[in-house]
């Protein structure tokens, strides 16, 4: 490992002091860091390489902050098949591998024995609005809502090609196993573990019987239609900045490739939800 990239949480203030000592660590085992030229200019570390093409070239790639931005990073490395590291300064940190009192102990067993690769399917959602096509890309799911509060949104929802109900709801939720554990699971979805290759439709507070979350095959597209005569209607991908969508609008989402994230000691998936949910241990 020669170079190694950092990404931190937009306005958190432990990101930045955990970062420039993460940064210099790095530095004293003669390793080349790089970073965005925005969170560069944050850390303030003159050895640290402000790249404009970042993350490129990097070997890994460490994430500071909580799941949110995990989730940001996991788009910059995803297009160069790099392994990213979350370390956890948020709240839940379900996808981080360590939390901010490990990272010491957690760098020195990444520099002398290395990482293992967990791989994670990722979405890929094709927007077709108005003659205009779009792309997203997401690790934990897409969402397609109302925006308001008041009357819900009819949505039309077809799995490989076939159509398959039409749901009036708040929303709906197409995440990854990966996702099961975040909005699908608030949402009453099940939780799946990220061994489990498969996507997951979840619709938000739906009128009628058929409300339950669908467990969809990889390898078929779901597809779901903006109907007309609508309330205002938005798409978010992981939690990024609210698209709006026309009446008619269409969006395919698809199993779109994996990112790799690097994981020092695995921990048992099962384990890690009983952790992080607070559950009580079986007898």
């Amino acid at each position: 490992m020669k170079r190694v990239g950092i990404v931190m949480h937009g306005s958190k203030t432990a990101a930045v002091e955990v970062g420039r000592r993460l940064a210099q660590r790095l530095l004293d085992r003669g390793l080349e860091v790089q970073a965005s030229v925005a969170d560069a200019a944050r850390l303030e570390v003159a050895e640290v390489v402000a790249a404009e093409t970042f993350p490129e070239g990097a070997d890994l790639v460490f994430s500071l902050g909580g799941d949110g931005t995990l989730l940001r990073a996991a788009e910059q490395v995803f297009r160069h098949g790099i392994p990213l590291l979350g370390v956890n300064l948020g709240h839940l940190g379900f996808l981080s591998e360590l939390e901010r009192a490990e990272l010491e102990e957690g760098l020195v067993r990444v520099l002398d024995d290395g990482f293992e690769v967990e791989e994670r399917s990722v979405l890929r959602g094709t927007i077709s609005d108005q003659g205009r096509t779009s792309h997203v890309f997401a690790l934990n799911d897409i969402i397609i809502a109302k925006v308001e509060i008041g009357r819900a949104v009819r949505l039309a929802v077809s799995v490989a090609g076939e159509p398959l109900v039409t749901w009036s709801t708040d929303g709906v939720i197409v995440s990854t196993s990966t996702g099961s554990t975040a909005y699908s699971f608030s949402a009453g979805g099940p939780i799946l573990s990220p061994r489990v290759d498969a996507m997951l439709v979840t619709p938000v507070a739906p009128h009628g019987l058929f409300d339950r979350t669908i467990v969809v095959a990889p390898d078929e597209e779901i597809g779901v239609r903006v109907l007309p005569e609508q309330v205002a209607v938005s798409l978010s991908a992981d939690g990024g900045p609210a698209l709006p969508l026309s009446s008619e609008a269409e969006v395919h989402v698809t199993v779109g490739g994996r990112v790799r994230l690097a994981k020092i000691e695995p921990a048992p998936f099962w384990r890690l939800v009983r952790e992080k949910f607070h559950l009580p241990p079986g007898e």
